[in-house]
């Protein structure tokens, strides 16, 4: 007899989200183990699970970007993140071609893509500060789409000192972003970085708005580990929410992480997809 999945449903907090979350796990829940996240169980009147301690076969979303990436910086497990309205870029596929392959989907009959995910940490400087960060400093959440070192203040620019394979480049401006190549279509993109195609294991280096510099957007391979001193108050944000406001001086290393498993139930031309979403 074969094994019942054991899948987590992660539902956006609206009434369209959490409509679906029910309805979807209705229909499932004979065929599989069904838990919920605790937002999602909360407004379902359900008993919910932490997502980092899920340990099932998979997650799956239900909503658009945000809820897919607020399931990945909890967790290691693949996800299938579901399109129920908005842009959904990230998601890949709808709640439609859900329920059409739902059969093959609950048997575990679907591909699973490896989708590059940055890591950002400080760098102590002292012994003291080594101790403390191992007491106080929680590690940042990996970041699916980019990290993005920004000015506090809109009065005041940054200076930016970043370290690349021995080689230092210096700049001011607004900041700096680094992002991953499913990232790139979204704030990178904005900002004037190149389109990467996500089968590509590279990370988009773009200095923001630099004010009378010539430097310019860099691509490199994920294998370089980059190093990053912001003079000034700033503030870093992973992936548009996560972060913190950092003191000026501070230095952190960027560079790959454990990448994110992505499921893939239907398959998809990401050209098709992009010029049919952003160009039309």
């Amino acid at each position: 007899m074969e094994n019942r999945k054991r899948i987590m449903i992660v539902a956006k907090q609206n009434n369209l989200g959490l409509r679906i979350a029910r309805t979807f796990a209705r229909r499932i829940e004979s065929k599989c183990d069904v838990s919920f996240d605790p937002s999602t169980a909360l407004r379902l009147r359900k008993k919910g699970t932490s997502i980092r301690r899920f340990d099932g076969d998979f997650i799956i979303t239900l909503g658009g970007d945000g809820t897919f990436l607020r399931a990945a910086h909890q967790t290691d497990l693949p996800i299938l993140p579901v399109k129920l309205e908005g842009h959904g870029f990230l998601c890949t596929t709808t709640y439609k071609q859900l329920e059409e392959n739902l059969a093959r989907v609950l048997r575990g009959q679907f591909a699973i893509r490896e989708r590059v995910r940055l890591r950002c940490f400080r760098v102590p400087t002292r012994r003291f500060d080594r101790y403390i960060s191992k007491i106080l400093n929680r590690p940042y959440p990996l970041a699916l789409n980019e990290i993005a070192f920004g000015r506090k203040r809109p009065s005041k620019i940054l200076s930016v000192e970043m370290v690349v394979d021995g080689v230092t480049f210096r700049f001011a401006g607004d900041g700096v972003m680094f992002a991953t190549p499913a990232g790139s279509t979204a704030y990178n993109s904005s900002a004037g970085g190149s389109l990467i195609d996500p089968e590509l294991s590279a990370i988009s280096i773009i200095p923001l708005y630099p004010f009378y510099s010539k430097m310019r957007p860099m691509i490199v391979p994920t294998g370089k580990r980059i190093e990053v001193t912001v003079e000034g108050d700033c503030a870093l944000v992973v992936d548009g929410h996560g972060g913190d406001y950092i003191k000026g001086g501070a230095s952190f290393i960027v560079e790959s992480g454990a990448p994110q498993k992505v499921i893939y139930v239907v398959e998809q031309n990401f050209y098709e997809r992009f010029k049919a979403e952003f160009l039309q």
